[in-house]
């Protein structure tokens, strides 16, 4: 059957598929607004050191010819100062910063490149941001500051496919005084920026945002500018041309990302004075954004103009057929991204440079384009995996899903991936793909996928993931493709477990080096005596991680500029290998070397409010009315396990009140949310699980083993998902425990996890579960608004909502908990005194359960029920 069907498939023997781009990226003119004030006119709001010479030098780089040059009409400057002779300019207030934007959105055209630069201050109001004008007064904002709807209603409207904006604003710049101020929703920031219109068209215009790592924390001050403009300056001037192997004139909006997130922390660590501003990062968000050119680096442009003008002649004198005249134009005038084309890249230039003569360079093309060609039989093999897929999805996706569309989205989105356009050729059948039979889908995957030939982003696999990740994110939300390089970790956040030392690590942005979070209970780095915030210098590895074969010689690998993904990869390995690590400790004279065999480690999912002195969990919050509690942070194969032997030593040792905290649970296995339901419930129904077809399996507890002759509470929030969902409703509607919280995220559907091609996987939502009541858990099959059914709401009065502060606090609380961090060494300064959280929902399910007890005892100790 696959030689049959790639006999189907047509042999494409024409040119190589280069982007179809020009040597001068925009067709329409550049324009840029940017803002910068120093200072403001309330006393109120802190200054900035360098916002006005950063916005100022973006602009004048801009404005040169050479790098840009945006035309003078084409810029708007807005100074706190006020205008300056040499730009056109004027001063930074509310009327004249809204004015400038709204300018923007009128003059901006589809193919303009258009900048926003925004250097100063700014603060929450409401649930939104906004940003001080030179007039803007702190008490006043709400009126007099330019809001955040305003300027994301303008981006909204700016036509322009390009968009680049540059924010550097201190949202906690001012003095509080005695006013209490909303929590910082640093996700609106973002969203601002990023608005893109009608998101649902699938042309939506670029959006990229560049951005300091924190908004709550004022950037680093160096002599001229902030760090944050300097690396933008910095790689705008030629240092982020560097992609491929040469510069070619262009800066890419990629290349000036990959810069720039890497260049601010290098500039932070090496002029910052304090740990915290050596940790300063930089982020960049970008929104359906295929690469673009944001400006030119005039010394390499110069070079690969000169050598396009020769080609120009060249191809005129030797009457170079237009083929080549307009791939050679393109290569010559941007550096392509993969091998193939860079070599062909080289040809066309060693053409101009007269290192070869036409017939050399014709031969020596030949050559690049024959092995870029796909064999037929790997393009039928593309084609029978996705198939396989669309089947796969056909018989078990919990709605009926018709095949054609599913195949249309997995050619479009492997073309999106590589950012290429898809072939006319292909484009009249896309648009009767419902037309077509199975064996005529077959061929058009094949035929697509042999188009795009040999390239390295799609090698080993890259076309199959591509294309699937593209179909399956049309389904919903938690169906996707796991490719076989990511199903090890996938198994291992299932299972509870994994194959290493037991560590948790983290980069330290200040060093650029390895840092301990915690070392995991009981592992073997634990027990050697690792310790939270030891730094890792140096990895020395005597084995291939992966197989355990030992090296000639043991292989040292430093840990500065490393990733915490690349260190994953040679810290983990064959259990019973060895690994050696080098670490720093505060206090210690000289470096520490611990040699550490890896071993299966079990992650803990059952905890307890504070660990011991021996580092155990305490699991008593209340010691004098015998409370306990108990936080789960997944539902793994051995969390239930864990869980049932801890309730067994609980109730041995009298236990009278308990507390399940499931804040912050994603969800993970059915089988052991049913499981624990069942622990807490004397009998009943605890979920339905609803089929396409409309077949329903129950799961019903059983009384024997339960834990029932005590109070309970069971407290969510909106990371409370899946699995979570199900105890939590089974424990509401039996009325075993009250829910105390906020509502939880509303996950009414089960993923199934499908075996596939190659050892990955397609996991597919298969069916829907219901509460015990009958009521409706999923969000998604709701508008989604408040007073739609979903999810699980906390019992009536017990509904405490935190603020978005309190939220991020309790997660670190929580998180701060499960750290082991020993006794300090010798000669250590004391740790710094943390802030005292004050968990109001625990509280609150603290103060029940006391009530209860009493109640309890106030009527001879029979039971009670939660109702």
């Amino acid at each position: 059957m696959l030689k049959r069907v790639a006999l189907w498939v047509l042999l494409l023997v024409g040119a190589l598929v280069v982007p179809a781009a020009r040597a001068d990226e925009w067709t329409g003119q550049p324009l840029i607004v940017a803002i910068g004030i120093d200072k403001y006119q309330d006393p109120q709001i802190k200054p900035r050191k360098h916002a006005e010479a950063d916005a100022m030098a973006l602009v004048r780089h801009f404005m040169k010819k050479e790098n840009v040059g945006v035309a003078k009409d084409r810029v708007k400057l807005l100074l706190g100062s006020g205008p300056v002779a040499d730009i056109p300019s004027e001063k930074a207030t509310r009327a004249n910063v809204l004015k400038a934007l709204k300018w923007a959105e009128k003059t901006a055209k589809k193919d303009d490149l258009t900048i926003l630069a925004i250097f100063g201050n700014g603060a929450p109001v409401g649930e939104r941001t906004c940003y001080f004008a030179v007039d803007s007064t702190f008490k006043n904002r709400a009126k007099d500051a330019v809001h955040s709807d305003d300027i994301e209603h303008i981006i909204d409207k700016v036509p322009s496919q390009r968009m680049v904006s540059m924010v550097d604003v201190h949202f906690l710049g001012f003095d509080l005084g005695k006013e209490k101020v909303p929590d910082l929703v640093t996700g609106n920031i973002f969203k601002v920026f990023l608005s893109q219109g009608d998101e649902a068209k699938e042309n939506a215009p670029s959006r990229v945002l560049f951005l300091p790592g924190a908004a709550s924390k004022l950037s680093l001050d160096l002599e001229k500018h902030g760090v944050f403009a300097q690396s933008i300056l910095d790689g705008l001037s030629g240092s982020s041309d560097n992609d491929g192997y040469e510069a070619d004139g262009n800066i890419m909006v990629s290349e000036l990302a990959k810069y720039v997130r890497k260049h601010v922390g290098e500039l932070a660590r090496a002029n910052g004075k304090t740990d915290e501003q050596k940790k300063q990062t930089a982020g960049v968000i970008e929104a359906q954004s295929p690469d673009f050119v944001v400006a030119y680096n005039s010394q390499a442009r110069a070079k690969s103009l000169d050598r396009l003008k020769k080609f120009a002649e060249l191809a005129d004198a030797k009457r170079l057929d237009k083929k080549f005249v307009e791939e050679g134009t393109t290569l010559l005038a941007r550096m392509p991204k993969l091998e193939a084309q860079q070599n062909l890249r080289k040809a066309y230039q060693q053409l101009v440079d007269g290192k070869v003569d036409v017939a050399g360079f014709s031969a020596e093309r030949d050559n690049i384009l024959e092995g870029r060609k796909l064999a037929e039989k790997d393009a039928a093999r593309y084609a029978f995996i996705v198939t396989r897929a669309t089947e796969l999805v056909g018989r078990s996706y919990y709605k009926k899903i018709e095949k054609a569309p599913m195949v249309a989205n997995a050619i479009v989105g492997m073309y999106k991936t590589v950012d290429e356009k898809v072939p006319a050729s292909l484009n009249d059948r896309l648009e009767r793909i419902k037309e077509l039979d199975t064996a005529e889908l077959i061929r058009l995957l094949a035929e697509a996928r042999q188009q795009l030939g040999k390239r390295e982003d799609l090698a080993k696999g890259q076309d199959v993931t591509a294309s699937l990740n593209a179909m399956l994110a049309k389904l919903d939300r938690h169906t996707g493709y796991i490719p076989p390089e990511v199903v090890l970790k996938f198994r291992e956040d299932t299972s509870g477990s994994f194959r290493g030392i037991g560590v948790q690590i983290r980069r330290n942005e200040a060093r650029d080096q390895l840092q301990v979070v915690t070392p995991i209970y009981n592992s073997p780095a634990y027990k050697a005596g690792l310790r939270a915030e030891d730094i890792i210098t140096t990895i020395i590895s005597e084995v291939d991680p992966a197989t355990g074969a030992p090296y000639d010689e043991p292989k040292t690998t430093p840990t500065k500029g490393m990733t915490t993904e690349d260190a994953v990869k040679l810290i983990k390995g064959k259990v019973n290998t060895r690994i050696k690590l080098l670490v720093e400790r505060e206090g210690a004279a000289k470096p520490l070397e611990f040699t550490l065999i890896r071993k299966d480690i079990e992650v803990e999912s059952v905890l307890g409010h504070k660990r011991g002195k021996d580092d155990k969990w305490d699991y008593v919050i209340d010691p004098q009315n015998r409370i306990c509690y108990v936080r789960l942070t997944q539902f793994s194969e051995n969390t239930y396990p864990e869980l049932e032997k801890l309730m067994k030593a609980l109730s041995k040792d009298g236990i009278k009140g308990f507390i399940l905290d499931l804040r912050f649970n994603p969800g993970g296995l059915l089988d052991s949310s049913i499981k624990i339901s069942d622990l807490f419930i004397d009998d009943g129904l605890i979920v339905t699980i609803r089929q396409r077809d409309g077949k329903e399996t129950s799961y019903v507890g059983r009384s024997d083993g339960s834990y029932i002759t005590f109070p309970m509470v069971c407290l969510i929030n909106g990371g409370s998902a899946s699995a979570s969902e199900i105890v939590s409703a089974c424990l509401q509607d039996h009325g075993r425990a009250i829910i105390i919280g906020s509502r939880s995220f509303g996950k009414g559907s089960v993923q199934t996890i499908h075996g596939f091609e190659n050892q990955s996987i397609i996991k597919l939502t298969t069916a829907t579960f219901w509460r015990p009541s009958g009521r409706n858990l999923n969000k998604s099959s709701t508008p989604g608004k408040d007073t739609d059914e979903w999810g699980v709401t906390p019992n009536k009065g017990y509904e405490i909502k935190l603020s978005n502060k309190e939220d991020a606090d309790l997660f670190e609380h929580l998180r701060e908990a499960e750290v082991i961090r020993g006794s300090p060494p010798p000669g250590a300064p004391p740790r710094e005194a943390r802030t005292e959280f004050r968990d109001r929902q625990l509280d609150a399910a603290l103060e029940y359960l006391r009530n209860q007890i009493r109640g309890q005892a106030n009527k001879g100790g029979r039971d009670v029920e939660n109702r």
